[in-house]
């Protein structure tokens, strides 16, 4: 298996430079709001009750953590990152030579239409191997994924349970055995799908339809794939704030339990619940962040609690 390792530094390095956003991220997605929201304007200027953005939300993390706090749950995520970029290779170059939709052979004039028919099964054969590959990635990932959120979310209560991976190991083990490294899977699993077909799929319709040979934004087509990956990444995003929490959800943690976190009896519960309360958008943006009216504030440690309700699949 030919492996760049150039490569998988490069992601290594990205994933450590850009941690603390995602730490910050991670903690909204979860529910946490450590800093009381304050009048200010959107991005079109209209005056809203917000949330502070990304970096006072760092400052709070630094004055309560010190600057290495910032990077807690780095390890793990580098791991996760380093099991993503290798199983996605090897799994991607098996298939290289593997055909799930044969190309069909006409014995007639091929025209127009067979054309985009072939394109057609051309983009859809890729976007199979590209699922598989990237959902293999994903699976063999988790553990390390499960862990890195839950050391994260250990922030919330100031616990220590989760410090490093043998010992984070062990607990996860101990409290949930085998399935509890693939806790928040399905979700994100779910996601992956539907991301790749609707971003593939869309990208292939603008480039046939719009941008095509004979248009004057044929010079667009190259940002194109970009483009509908960011619309279906939009569109998934309420299932990888599920993902999060749902990792997060029933660990021996104040961010996992109640009175903080409801337990869910199920992903798809877990969903609905936060589709309810307007919460599957939180964590999108990280400036612009306004406050939900029935949302209020946490304190540096726990926020105000939801009612401790089980919800049964």
């Amino acid at each position: 298996m030919d492996i760049d390792w150039q490569s998988v530094a490069a992601g290594a390095g990205m994933t450590v430079l850009a941690h603390p956003f995602t730490y910050v991220k991670v903690l909204i997605q979860l529910g946490h709001e450590p800093l009381a929201p304050v009048m200010g304007r959107n991005m079109f200027f209209r005056k809203q009750l917000q949330y502070p953005g990304v970096f006072e939300y760092m400052k709070h993390i630094r004055k309560t953590d010190g600057f290495l706090g910032l990077y807690r749950g780095v390890g793990p995520r580098i791991c996760a990152n380093l099991s993503t970029s290798l199983t996605y290779s090897a799994v991607g170059q098996a298939l290289k030579k593997v055909n799930f939709i044969e190309p069909q052979m006409s014995r007639e004039a091929p025209t127009s239409k067979d054309d985009v028919k072939t394109l057609l099964n051309k983009v859809c054969d890729h976007t199979t191997k590209e699922m598989i590959a990237r959902c293999s990635a994903v699976i063999i990932s988790q553990p390390f994924h499960v862990i890195a959120l839950r050391t994260m979310a250990q922030f919330i209560g100031q616990e220590t349970i989760y410090c490093n991976m043998y010992l984070s190991t062990v607990e996860i083990y101990k409290e949930d055995g085998i399935l509890g490294f693939f806790a928040g899977l399905a979700p994100r699993l779910v996601a992956e799908i539907i991301t790749i077909w609707l971003s593939n799929l869309l990208a292939y319709a603008l480039n046939t339809y719009v941008l095509t040979e004979s248009s004057d934004l044929k010079d667009l087509r190259q940002y194109s794939q970009m483009a509908m990956s960011y619309v279906a990444q939009t569109v998934t995003y309420p299932l990888s704030v599920t993902s999060t929490v749902m990792a997060v959800n029933g660990a021996r943690i104040q961010g996992g339990r109640p009175p903080f976190m409801v337990i869910y009896g199920g992903w798809y519960s877990c969903l609905k619940d936060l589709h309810k309360q307007g919460q599957t958008s939180r964590g999108s943006s990280m400036w612009f962040r306004k406050a939900v009216a029935h949302a209020v504030a946490a304190t540096s440690v726990s926020p105000m609690p939801p009612p401790p309700i089980t919800y049964k699949s």
